[in-house]
């Protein structure tokens, strides 16, 4: 007796144009096709179950490789929707048992979809990541008693690691005050989690992980208003990715959990967040933007500590 598949869904859109999802493949390289519900189009794709239910689903999502391709493979198709027409990105392994089960969300959710989906009409999200700029200071020339130079050693060393603090919390108030201004030119804005730097690429701590909805008639606006606010603080490095779709602002209310479960396939968060550095350095995804959409304030990080005069400087970030 042959298993039925599972659905996998990737996005809501008020329709899909003829031919938009010609040539299209999914995460497991499946056709995709719509499920159109109180006026409500719902691109899906069919997965095997032996490969996609509780356990296998586990089994690959500790697979970074797969995980990789699968995240890209998600994106992908989200991308192609937007571009085409206003999209709703549904997040990474939502899966239901069969149609039946996507319908019935489609009919539930629909007025939270419609509203959410008027929300980012005519809009795109922007991702700003900010990254302490910048040399380390230099180590303090400090007097020490001749028969006591340990004492001067670590004596520079407190007055660097004092120095760089210092540096390290101008930093960050100047990225408080940077989110605050692209907020302000923005519909809607959120901050990420703080990525590490083997998730970032970069060697400096990042300060700011933000996203912002823009209208596309402001996007002139908010670009030249990041470029200016690069120059005013010296002491930040910013980088401004985009346009990409809605994905930190695809909330559609408590009602409908974030990431599905009715399949029995547990959920990916975490793991689709922690290839996502890879998918932003290959498609310019951004803002820690993609398909987890966190919210809130983003924690505080711990300033990096001052490198002894033994310790070879690491690279610097692009």
């Amino acid at each position: 007796m042959t298993t039925p598949d599972l659905t996998w869904l990737y996005a809501v859109a008020r329709d899909v144009e003829d031919g938009a999802l010609d040539g299209l493949t999914g995460v497991a390289d499946e056709p995709l096709r719509t499920l159109t519900v109180t006026g409500l189009a719902l691109v899906v794709g069919s997965v095997p179950r032996s490969g996609f239910d509780e356990r296998a689903l586990q089994r690959r999502l500790a697979d970074l490789q797969w995980l990789e391709a699968a995240v890209r493979a998600h994106h992908r198709v989200i991308a192609e929707l937007a571009r085409t027409g206003r999209t709703l990105p549904l997040r990474f392994a939502t899966l239901y048992r069969d149609d039946r089960g996507a319908a019935a969300f489609l009919r539930g959710a629909g007025p939270r979809l419609r509203a959410a989906l008027e929300r980012v009409a005519d809009r795109a999200e922007w991702g700003v990541k900010a990254y302490l700029a910048g040399a380390a200071p230099a180590p303090a020339d400090i007097a020490a008693p001749a028969d006591r130079p340990g004492t001067a050693y670590l004596l520079r060393r407190r007055a660097q690691r004092d120095a760089l603090a210092q540096r390290f919390d101008e930093a960050m108030a100047a990225a408080r005050e940077i989110h605050a201004a692209l907020a302000a030119l923005a519909d809607r804005a959120a901050e990420h989690p703080l990525q590490s730097a083997e998730a970032s690429g970069r060697a400096e701590p990042m300060l700011l992980n933000g996203a912002y909805l823009v209208d596309r008639e402001r996007v002139a606006d908010f670009g030249a208003a990041a470029t200016e606010l690069g120059r005013r603080f010296s002491g930040v490095r910013l980088e401004l990715t985009g346009p990409w779709p809605p994905y930190s602002f695809a909330d559609i209310g408590p009602e409908v959990p974030e990431t599905v479960d009715p399949a029995g396939t547990g959920t990916a968060e975490t793991a689709e967040a922690d290839v996502e550095a890879d998918v932003e350095a290959e498609a310019g995804f951004g803002a820690d933007a993609g398909p987890d959409a966190a919210t809130g304030a983003a924690p505080r990080i711990k300033p990096p500590e001052p490198r002894s005069p033994e310790q070879p400087a690491a690279a610097e970030g692009g």
